[in-house]
């Protein structure tokens, strides 16, 4: 009985465990239950939840800007740091019109650099170059120098005034709109030393009005000093008034003489005079003293105790009809002789026989630098300034010549005066030689110590004749440029 329940349970056993496999692997079992780990792909989709992985570069330029900030700020403190204080001294001569429209610009100037300040003197002509040598020996000449044509290669023989070139090539000084042949006369060896405040020339004003009370006719373009003459004649004749207001003893006036006949006062490299036929110089200070001796110009001794200035002469007075100047002293004179009068520029006179015109295109004047600066590259900034502002030369007016820049020559011509306009238009018609060199650096010296107390002072006090004057004036004048 015992067995039997054995053999009987065994089986039972077995078909017990075969079920409870079977239940454990059956599709409804626990271990399908855990299945969903592999749909979590789905659930947690990243692709739709990528903005909230942009918030990182949207708050990059918050931490970047302070940086961006700091290396900003240094530049903008080094652009904001004002330039040194620096003084220019400037001189020049000229009439009170000139100086007055020159010291308007300087305010304008100024005004556009605060940092630069300028202080001035000017003076007449005849004093000016006596106040240069004294300040040139105790070395210091102003910064900024107005220099002449006849003077300016004395200063760069010695040393005095330095080549612009360096300022040109740098753009301090633009002369991008300036003709070359404007220019030229500035330059020495090749270098500019001296840059052109305006094209020039020279003239003789006339009072149209004095003339048509004379009933003498307006000079032709082509007259000669033998019509000169019986011009002036005839107007003092006619009116018991001066003919001309000085200016024959000039030596830029006698130059012109010599010009007309292919020659020059001087010769080309400065060592002797231009010419060789002492005559020629004899006829025209025999014109000269018979002009005095007719009462048709002041004496002498009226023009020594008593010097003419562009302001105070007897063409300003009514007392003379013509008067020597350079172009752009049409403008002063102008100002000088009042609104009222009739005044208007012919060209010089030629001699007989000439075989050109009288007159070149010259620099009416010059701006230099001095050698002795401390401030050169202000200096340069401030003839820049005077060269191509059309502000600046509206106010000018051309009373320096006609400005070298064609961008301000257009700029300022349409405001301009009769007065202002007319050596525009003198000059554009006129009929010229070719420029002569700068007169030799001795020159200065002809005049204060042979020209003057040798030759004209005993030639018009009667002491002399004309023909005794030319020949001390080759002799000696020959003389000192070919001494070392």
């Amino acid at each position: 009985m015992k067995s039997l329940v054995r053999v009987g349970l065994l089986p039972l056993l077995m078909l017990l465990a075969l079920l409870l496999l079977v239940a454990c692997t059956s599709p409804g079992g626990t271990a399908v239950e855990e299945e969903p780990p592999v749909e979590e792909p789905a659930v947690e989709e990243p692709a739709a939840e990528e903005p909230a992985a942009e918030e990182p570069a949207a708050e990059e330029p918050a931490t970047e800007e302070p940086m961006e900030e700091e290396a900003t700020e240094e530049p903008m403190e080094e652009e904001a740091a004002a330039p040194e204080p620096v003084e220019l001294h400037l001189a020049w001569w000229g009439s009170q019109t000139r100086h007055d429209r020159t010291i308007e610009v300087i305010d304008m100037f100024t005004e556009q650099y605060p940092h630069i300040t300028i202080t001035y003197e000017f003076s007449s002509f005849g004093d000016y170059w006596p106040l240069l040598a004294t300040k040139a020996a105790a070395g210091e000449l102003p910064d900024v120098i107005q220099q002449d044509y006849a003077f300016f290669i004395q200063y760069v023989n010695d040393d005095l005034i330095i080549p612009l070139d360096p300022f040109v090539e740098d753009g301090t000084i633009d002369l991008s709109n300036v003709p070359d042949a404007a220019v030229e006369g500035g330059r020495v060896d090749g270098q500019l030393y001296a840059l052109n405040l305006g094209t020039n020339s020279q003239s003789f004003v006339v009072d149209v009005d004095l003339f048509e009370q004379a009933g003498v006719p307006l000079p032709e373009p082509d007259w000669t000093w033998a019509d000169f003459e019986e011009t002036v004649l005839a107007i003092h004749e006619a009116l018991g008034i001066y003919g001309v207001e000085g200016g024959l003893d000039n030596p830029q006036v006698i130059n012109t003489y010599f010009l007309s006949m292919g020659q020059g006062l001087y010769n080309d490299d400065g060592t002797a005079l231009g010419f060789t036929d002492t005559q020629l110089l004899a006829d025209y200070f025999d014109m000269m003293f018979r002009l005095q001796e007719a009462g048709a110009v002041r004496s002498r001794e009226e023009a020594v105790a008593e010097p003419a200035s562009l302001e105070n002469n007897a063409f300003v007075s009514g007392e003379a009809a013509m008067y020597f100047a350079h172009t752009n002293q049409f403008v002063g004179l102008s100002t000088a002789v009042g609104e009222d009068r009739n005044i208007m520029m012919v060209p010089v006179p030629r001699a007989v026989g000439a075989s050109q015109p009288a007159v070149y295109y010259k620099p009416s004047m010059f701006f230099s630098i001095s050698a002795h600066s401390d401030h050169p590259t202000e200096a340069a900034i401030f003839i820049d300034f005077f060269t191509n502002s059309v502000e600046a030369n509206e106010v000018l007016a051309a009373e320096r010549g006609v400005p070298i820049s064609t961008v301000v020559q257009d700029g300022i011509k349409p405001l301009m005066s009769p007065a202002e306009a007319a050596p525009f238009d003198f000059l554009a018609t006129l009929d010229v030689a070719p420029i002569r060199p700068p007169d030799p650096a001795k020159h200065g010296e002809i005049q204060t110590n042979i020209a003057g107390p040798l030759v004209i002072d005993p030639l018009m006090f009667g002491q002399i004749t004309p023909q005794e004057a030319a020949e001390i004036y080759v002799e000696e004048v020959n003389a000192l440029l070919a001494a070392p």
